[in-house]
């Protein structure tokens, strides 16, 4: 097995394209999500459209942080890539005009709907999870295309394939990573509906905690054999150690309230590496600000982890859904690089109900090695271990 590392990496989410520590929330007013009782979003400024996917802010995310992550690419070579994305990025009207002519006797069709190519609808486009992953890999030449569709933990599971696949020596080098953009009618409503939502801020573990600040984003990375990147110089922004995934089935929308998905998909991503808890230096929390997802999470850590310092990314850039374990994991390059324990924008008042050491500000310290955590609806969980490089 080749040791992997993190050579570049591209950034699309509410504070910017460089990974940096953001110190406030990045929630602001939108006219959509005011219609539906929503406070703020958390949405990305700027985003070029791609020419095949008009209106599509989710493909948009991917196509400007893959361009990114392939500057300096080395020519040539076994391409990958491996991608997590969510739910559809479409209007009411949208959803009546794909989907209603593909309803045969009171069933979705999904043949009818795999052969609807006309440039026109928005079906195609909308609809297929893996296809910006196929014209990402189109573009760049890569032979292997794969996508993972696991709600909030699909941007770190394609990571975690896209890892083994060049320790495996199945590639020479992938991009990975994960888009996502619910800030949209059809995606905000889901989450009202589910009443998932802040009706404030979000506020990570803290006391008054009652959901999430919606985001929006895209973070891909290039993923190469160390030996290889040492060889032609390329910059290490991480050192891959290794990832532990879980699926504990609890409920669909809420975590086993003792964590013990999470805990297991920890402990797991400790042996993959060749770790223990007392080598961890720093978690990335899932931390979405849900009173009982943070509960839960935090049980977990404190019983896997113990004391180690933990903050949360999302009361800063929101919830970015798909693309989370993606983004936050970007977030997490700055920390070794600005040599500092992330705080935790939004929290105030930790919640004595949430036992882990849950840091408020930033701690001048640099973290050696990162656990980042990534939770999905249905129990699918998903830790990730980095290195200092």
């Amino acid at each position: 097995m080749r040791n992997v590392v993190l050579t570049a990496v591209g950034l699309r989410c509410a504070a910017g394209s460089v990974p940096v520590l953001p110190d406030r929330s990045w929630g602001r007013p939108d006219p959509d999500a005011a219609a539906l009782g929503v406070p703020l979003v958390a949405r990305v400024e700027g985003v070029p459209e791609h020419p095949d996917f008009p209106d599509d802010r989710k493909g948009a995310l991917a196509f400007a942080a893959a361009a990114d992550a392939m500057v300096g690419a080395p020519m040539g070579g076994r391409r990958g890539v491996w991608l997590g994305t969510g739910l559809s990025s479409l209007t009411p009207d949208e959803l009546v005009r794909d989907l209603y002519p593909h309803l045969r006797d009171g069933r979705f069709d999904r043949a009818s709907l795999a052969r609807d190519l006309d440039p026109s609808h928005p079906a195609p486009r909308r609809h297929v999870p893996e296809r910006v992953t196929q014209v990402i890999a189109s573009e760049y030449g890569a032979s292997i295309a794969e996508t993972s569709f696991s709600a909030c933990a699909a941007a770190a599971m394609s990571i975690a394939e896209a890892a083994r696949a060049v320790a495996r020596d199945e590639v020479d080098f992938a991009l990975a990573g994960g888009h996502d953009a619910m800030i949209h009618p059809i995606g905000l409503l889901s989450f009202v509906v589910l009443g998932a939502l802040s009706s404030s801020v979000g506020r990570p573990f803290d006391r008054r905690r009652d959901g999430f600040l919606i985001g929006e984003g895209a973070a891909v990375f290039r993923l190469e054999a160390e030996e290889d990147a040492r060889a032609r110089g390329a910059p290490i922004l991480a050192r891959w150690l290794g990832a532990g995934t879980s699926v504990d089935a609890h409920n669909v929308t809420a975590p086993h309230p003792e964590g013990h998905g999470a805990a297991l998909a920890m402990a797991r991503a400790l042996r993959d590496a060749g770790l223990t808890a007392a080598d961890i230096d720093y978690v990335n929390a899932h931390g979405t600000g849900t009173p009982v997802g943070d509960r839960a999470e935090s049980l977990a850590i404190r019983k896997v982890l113990g004391d180690v310092p933990v903050s949360s990314f999302k009361g800063a850039v929101g919830h970015t859904v798909a693309a989370a374990g993606a983004v936050e994991l970007a977030l997490c390059l700055a920390a070794f690089r600005e040599g500092v324990l992330p705080g935790t924008v939004g929290l105030e008042e930790p919640d004595p109900e949430c036992p882990a050491n849950v840091l408020v500000a930033n701690v001048a310290r640099r973290p050696r090695v990162i656990l980042s955590n990534s939770f999905g609806f249905g129990g699918q969980n998903c830790a990730l271990v980095i290195g200092a490089p």
